[in-house]
């Protein structure tokens, strides 16, 4: 069963490749992963890239921004 209303998403590789070149993880990223997450078409490599991520933000190699006016960061 294909979900029709979601819009198609990049690869996964590639949003990881973007966020990481950029080392920002803006709320339109964290948007486009939470669809990811969403999704039921990940694979194990799939989320071995998200973990890859989320300790990248750990560690803070990547930062999370905000698009906000009042510059809060819910990250």
């Amino acid at each position: 069963m294909t979900n029709s209303f979601l819009p198609s998403l990049p690869t996964l590789s590639d949003f990881f490749f973007q966020v990481w070149e950029n080392g920002k993880l803006t709320l339109a990223d964290r948007l486009q992963l939470r669809s990811y997450l969403l999704s039921d078409r990940l694979t194990d490599a799939d989320y071995t890239l998200l973990n890859r991520l989320l300790h990248a933000v750990r560690r803070g190699w990547v930062s999370c921004t905000s698009d906000r006016r009042d510059g809060e960061v819910t990250c």
